[in-house]
């Protein structure tokens, strides 16, 4: 009797192995070639009660959105996608609450992806959009957000905009599952990667070859990481246990606790998966409140 209960778990959980290897697969594979022109934040899908507004920078859409009755508070939003994928149908949801519910008024760039760019086209993008938006709502008070490869980027941007003289800089930052170090070196990795259902070592690296381009991948903009912590501002975090750049979160919570002038609050979901905050659970049904707060 007891062996085949033991029999039983070891054949579940071969099962369960199996199945997050299938999903891993599947990513890996959009990754090699990923879909381009889903339209998710097209104006279409911002019906009443919003106001859109487009600008082209360097060949790629900047949409802003707002509500009726915005209150001055401005995010710049760079989705994840690994740097190869578009923005989802849950990124656009998240937007939308953030809009609607908490008078907010988001940007979201849609910078330039691999393979059709690598990062040194997105870095330049990035910037002139950040730049262009303070010039365009210089009333209002600008905060960066990011998710997963958005939230590498965002960090990324922020130790950029921290040499400007002229631009002022962002209020906060928030950061959910961001891809801190496009090395991949944090040895821990793998004992997280068995447990990710989402994310695989081998198709993040195929991705972050492309959008480096073939350079260093030690570049702090393509890893901020591994770039300097200083003079950063607040800094929110978002990050499940149960993805593999749950590690290098726990890497920058050191680096930065060691830093001046920089702060960073962590929120930790517990057996919770990357991205967890853009699914629709009932921790992630929090988070759009803790935003309003950690944002005024």
């Amino acid at each position: 009797m007891i062996e085949d209960i033991k029999m039983k778990a070891a054949t579940d959980v071969a099962k369960k192995l199996l199945k997050l290897a299938r999903v891993k697969e599947l990513a890996s594979r959009q990754y090699k070639d990923p879909p381009r022109g889903n339209g998710v934040m097209d104006a279409k899908h911002f019906k009443s009660g919003y106001t859109i507004g487009a600008q082209e920078i360097m060949g790629k859409k900047v949409t802003t959105i707002s509500g009726l009755s915005p209150d001055g508070r401005h995010l710049l939003f760079f989705h994840g996608g690994s740097y190869v994928m578009e923005a989802s149908v849950l990124h656009r949801r998240f937007i939308q609450i953030l809009v609607k519910k908490y008078h907010m008024t988001v940007t979201f760039v849609d910078y330039p992806l691999a393979p059709e760019d690598t990062y040194q086209t997105t870095k330049a993008m990035v910037v002139e959009s950040y730049r262009r938006s303070v010039s365009t709502y210089p009333e209002h008070t600008f905060f960066l957000f990011g998710d997963s490869a958005g939230g590498g980027l965002a960090l990324a941007l922020l130790q950029v905009l921290r040499k400007e003289t002229v631009l002022p800089f962002p209020y906060k930052t928030v950061l959910c599952s961001p891809w801190l170090d496009l090395t991949l070196q944090n040895k821990q990795i793998p004992d997280y990667e068995i447990h990710d259902p989402i994310l695989s070592v081998e198709g993040l690296r195929y991705a972050a070859l492309l959008y480096s381009g073939g350079e260093d991948l030690s570049d702090p903009f393509l890893s901020p990481l591994l770039g300097g912590m200083d003079d950063l501002g607040e800094i929110l975090l978002y990050v499940g246990t149960h993805e593999v750049f749950f590690p290098d979160c726990l890497a920058l919570q050191k680096k930065i606790g060691n830093s001046k002038g920089s702060t960073l609050s962590m929120v930790i979901g517990e057996g919770m998966i990357h991205d967890w905050v853009l699914f629709p659970s009932k921790d992630a049904r929090k988070v759009p409140a803790q935003l309003d707060k950690f944002l005024h």
